[in-house]
Protein backbone atom coordinates (compact mmCIF):
# COMPACT_ATOMS: atom_id res chain seq x y z
CA UNK A 1 0.00 0.00 0.00
CA UNK A 2 2.80 2.54 0.91
CA UNK A 3 4.58 1.75 -2.55
CA UNK A 4 1.29 1.98 -4.48
CA UNK A 5 1.44 5.19 -3.25
CA UNK A 6 4.55 6.29 -3.18
CA UNK A 7 4.69 5.66 -6.74
CA UNK A 8 1.40 8.06 -7.31
CA UNK A 9 2.68 10.84 -5.78
CA UNK A 10 6.05 10.45 -8.05
CA UNK A 11 3.85 10.17 -11.10
CA UNK A 12 1.77 13.81 -9.78
CA UNK A 13 5.15 15.00 -9.25
CA UNK A 14 6.64 14.47 -12.90
CA UNK A 15 3.71 15.52 -14.15
CA UNK A 16 3.66 18.84 -12.48
CA UNK A 17 7.33 19.21 -13.40
CA UNK A 18 6.45 19.30 -16.82
CA UNK A 19 3.55 21.47 -16.87
CA UNK A 20 5.37 23.77 -15.15
CA UNK A 21 8.00 23.50 -17.72
CA UNK A 22 5.44 23.96 -20.51
CA UNK A 23 4.55 27.24 -18.57
CA UNK A 24 7.49 28.53 -18.21
CA UNK A 25 8.33 28.23 -22.31
CA UNK A 26 4.78 29.59 -22.68
CA UNK A 27 5.65 32.76 -20.62
CA UNK A 28 8.71 33.22 -21.91
CA UNK A 29 8.06 33.56 -25.61
CA UNK A 30 5.14 35.81 -24.68
CA UNK A 31 7.58 38.19 -23.04
CA UNK A 32 9.86 37.86 -26.29
CA UNK A 33 7.24 38.52 -28.77
CA UNK A 34 5.62 41.11 -26.79
CA UNK A 35 9.35 42.72 -25.89
CA UNK A 36 9.87 42.37 -29.85
CA UNK A 37 6.18 44.17 -30.56
CA UNK A 38 7.06 47.14 -28.48
CA UNK A 39 10.87 47.24 -30.17
CA UNK A 40 9.40 48.07 -33.60
CA UNK A 41 6.29 49.94 -32.76
CA UNK A 42 6.52 52.93 -35.10
CA UNK A 43 9.96 51.20 -37.07
CA UNK A 44 7.59 49.64 -40.29
CA UNK A 45 4.72 50.36 -42.48
CA UNK A 46 1.22 50.60 -40.39
CA UNK A 47 3.09 50.77 -36.84
CA UNK A 48 1.97 53.11 -34.44
CA UNK A 49 3.30 56.65 -34.01
CA UNK A 50 5.15 56.73 -30.23
CA UNK A 51 5.05 59.82 -28.59
CA UNK A 52 7.90 61.01 -26.80
CA UNK A 53 10.17 58.91 -29.02
CA UNK A 54 12.35 58.94 -32.33
CA UNK A 55 10.05 57.07 -35.13
CA UNK A 56 11.95 55.66 -38.06
CA UNK A 57 9.64 54.83 -40.70
CA UNK A 58 11.24 54.97 -44.73
CA UNK A 59 8.11 55.44 -46.13
CA UNK A 60 6.00 58.76 -46.52
CA UNK A 61 3.00 59.44 -44.27
CA UNK A 62 -0.05 60.87 -44.88
CA UNK A 63 -3.04 63.09 -43.02
CA UNK A 64 -6.60 62.84 -45.45
CA UNK A 65 -9.61 64.12 -44.06
CA UNK A 66 -12.25 66.94 -44.94
CA UNK A 67 -12.70 69.20 -42.13
CA UNK A 68 -13.84 72.46 -41.98
CA UNK A 69 -10.73 73.65 -40.40
CA UNK A 70 -7.23 72.30 -39.68
CA UNK A 71 -6.14 69.30 -40.31
CA UNK A 72 -3.64 68.97 -37.24
CA UNK A 73 -2.52 71.16 -34.60
CA UNK A 74 0.51 71.26 -33.15
CA UNK A 75 0.17 73.51 -29.67
CA UNK A 76 3.12 74.33 -27.52
CA UNK A 77 2.29 75.91 -23.97
CA UNK A 78 5.29 76.30 -23.17
CA UNK A 79 7.24 79.86 -22.63
CA UNK A 80 10.96 78.81 -22.55
CA UNK A 81 13.35 80.81 -24.85
CA UNK A 82 13.48 78.30 -28.51
CA UNK A 83 10.33 77.19 -27.72
CA UNK A 84 8.18 76.53 -31.37
CA UNK A 85 5.09 74.74 -32.70
CA UNK A 86 7.39 73.19 -35.33
CA UNK A 87 10.77 72.72 -36.89
CA UNK A 88 11.64 71.29 -40.31
CA UNK A 89 15.05 69.98 -40.90
CA UNK A 90 16.68 68.88 -44.02
CA UNK A 91 19.60 68.30 -45.49
CA UNK A 92 21.61 71.45 -47.33
CA UNK A 93 20.66 73.34 -50.49
CA UNK A 94 17.25 71.39 -49.64
CA UNK A 95 13.85 73.29 -49.30
CA UNK A 96 12.07 72.77 -45.75
CA UNK A 97 8.82 72.57 -47.60
CA UNK A 98 7.08 72.35 -50.50
CA UNK A 99 3.09 73.70 -51.12
CA UNK A 100 0.65 73.57 -53.81
CA UNK A 101 -1.07 77.02 -53.48
CA UNK A 102 0.14 80.94 -54.24
CA UNK A 103 -2.58 82.30 -51.63
CA UNK A 104 -1.29 84.38 -48.94
CA UNK A 105 -0.76 83.46 -45.67
CA UNK A 106 -1.72 86.26 -43.49
CA UNK A 107 0.89 86.13 -40.49
CA UNK A 108 3.61 84.72 -42.00
CA UNK A 109 6.73 86.20 -41.67
CA UNK A 110 9.69 85.63 -43.43
CA UNK A 111 13.29 86.81 -42.90
CA UNK A 112 14.45 87.44 -46.07
CA UNK A 113 13.54 87.47 -49.62
CA UNK A 114 16.03 86.07 -52.13
CA UNK A 115 18.57 86.43 -49.58
CA UNK A 116 17.51 89.83 -48.93
CA UNK A 117 17.09 91.73 -45.86
CA UNK A 118 13.37 93.78 -45.99
CA UNK A 119 16.23 96.89 -45.46
CA UNK A 120 17.45 95.99 -48.96
CA UNK A 121 13.78 97.22 -50.63
CA UNK A 122 12.16 100.19 -50.98
CA UNK A 123 10.18 100.98 -48.10
CA UNK A 124 6.33 101.68 -48.53
CA UNK A 125 5.47 105.57 -48.53
CA UNK A 126 3.44 106.99 -45.50
CA UNK A 127 1.25 108.98 -47.44
CA UNK A 128 0.52 106.72 -50.36
CA UNK A 129 -0.82 102.99 -50.42
CA UNK A 130 1.81 101.68 -53.03
CA UNK A 131 5.89 101.85 -53.05
CA UNK A 132 8.15 104.30 -53.45
CA UNK A 133 9.68 105.83 -55.97
CA UNK A 134 6.29 107.33 -57.35
CA UNK A 135 9.32 108.77 -59.73
CA UNK A 136 12.65 109.30 -60.61
CA UNK A 137 14.69 112.53 -61.67
CA UNK A 138 18.14 113.01 -62.21
CA UNK A 139 20.75 114.76 -60.45
CA UNK A 140 23.53 116.50 -62.26
CA UNK A 141 26.72 118.57 -62.23
CA UNK A 142 30.04 119.37 -64.23
CA UNK A 143 33.34 120.68 -64.19
CA UNK A 144 35.74 121.84 -66.58
CA UNK A 145 38.44 119.27 -66.46
CA UNK A 146 42.46 119.83 -66.07
CA UNK A 147 43.47 117.82 -69.23
CA UNK A 148 46.56 116.86 -70.42
CA UNK A 149 46.01 113.37 -69.19
CA UNK A 150 45.06 114.38 -65.44
CA UNK A 151 42.04 112.77 -63.55
CA UNK A 152 39.09 114.65 -62.82
CA UNK A 153 36.90 113.51 -60.00
CA UNK A 154 32.72 115.03 -60.21
CA UNK A 155 30.06 113.33 -58.02
CA UNK A 156 26.20 114.36 -58.08
CA UNK A 157 24.16 114.02 -55.05
CA UNK A 158 20.40 113.69 -54.72
CA UNK A 159 18.10 115.52 -52.34
CA UNK A 160 18.34 114.70 -48.64
CA UNK A 161 15.91 111.84 -47.56
CA UNK A 162 16.17 110.55 -51.77
CA UNK A 163 17.97 107.12 -52.25
CA UNK A 164 20.50 106.60 -55.46
CA UNK A 165 19.39 104.28 -58.03
CA UNK A 166 22.56 103.68 -60.34
CA UNK A 167 24.50 106.98 -61.95
CA UNK A 168 27.55 107.18 -64.28
CA UNK A 169 29.65 110.03 -65.67
CA UNK A 170 31.71 111.23 -68.65
CA UNK A 171 33.37 113.99 -70.50
CA UNK A 172 32.41 116.25 -73.88
CA UNK A 173 36.47 116.59 -75.48
CA UNK A 174 37.03 119.52 -77.18
CA UNK A 175 39.76 118.74 -79.27
CA UNK A 176 38.48 115.49 -80.50
CA UNK A 177 40.33 112.75 -78.32
CA UNK A 178 38.85 110.01 -76.12
CA UNK A 179 38.99 110.61 -72.25
CA UNK A 180 38.73 107.67 -70.07
CA UNK A 181 36.21 106.55 -67.83
CA UNK A 182 38.11 105.18 -65.09
CA UNK A 183 35.99 104.67 -61.49
CA UNK A 184 31.86 104.89 -61.28
CA UNK A 185 30.39 104.05 -58.47
CA UNK A 186 27.76 105.05 -55.63
CA UNK A 187 28.77 107.61 -52.58
CA UNK A 188 26.69 105.81 -49.73
CA UNK A 189 23.06 106.02 -50.63
CA UNK A 190 23.03 109.23 -51.51
CA UNK A 191 25.26 109.90 -54.73
CA UNK A 192 27.03 108.73 -57.53
CA UNK A 193 30.48 109.73 -58.22
CA UNK A 194 32.93 109.38 -61.77
CA UNK A 195 36.52 109.66 -61.91
CA UNK A 196 37.49 110.14 -65.73
CA UNK A 197 41.25 111.10 -66.98
CA UNK A 198 40.85 114.32 -69.27
CA UNK A 199 43.40 113.57 -72.05
CA UNK A 200 44.29 116.01 -74.71
CA UNK A 201 43.19 120.10 -73.99
CA UNK A 202 40.50 120.60 -70.93
CA UNK A 203 36.91 119.16 -71.17
CA UNK A 204 33.95 119.28 -70.05
CA UNK A 205 33.40 116.72 -66.99
CA UNK A 206 30.21 115.68 -65.88
CA UNK A 207 29.15 113.27 -63.27
CA UNK A 208 25.01 111.88 -62.64
CA UNK A 209 22.78 110.49 -60.30
CA UNK A 210 19.62 109.08 -61.26
CA UNK A 211 17.61 109.48 -57.77
CA UNK A 212 14.36 108.17 -56.23
CA UNK A 213 12.10 110.59 -55.16
CA UNK A 214 10.55 110.41 -51.41
CA UNK A 215 8.29 112.71 -50.11
CA UNK A 216 8.74 115.35 -49.79
CA UNK A 217 8.77 115.25 -53.78
CA UNK A 218 10.00 117.64 -56.50
CA UNK A 219 7.67 119.52 -58.06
Amino acid sequence: MIKLVMTILSKMWWLGRGTATIMGLAMLLALTVGLASTALAGTGVGARFDLGKTNVVNQASKLVGSVAGPSLTIDNNSTGTGATALRLEVEPGKPPMSVNSTTEVQGLNVDSLDSKNSSDFLQESTDRDDFLPSKTYTAFTQVTGPGGGLTERQGAFCDFGDTVLSGGGGTRENDGREDDLLLSEPIGTSGWVATMRDNGAPSTVFGEALCADFPPLRP
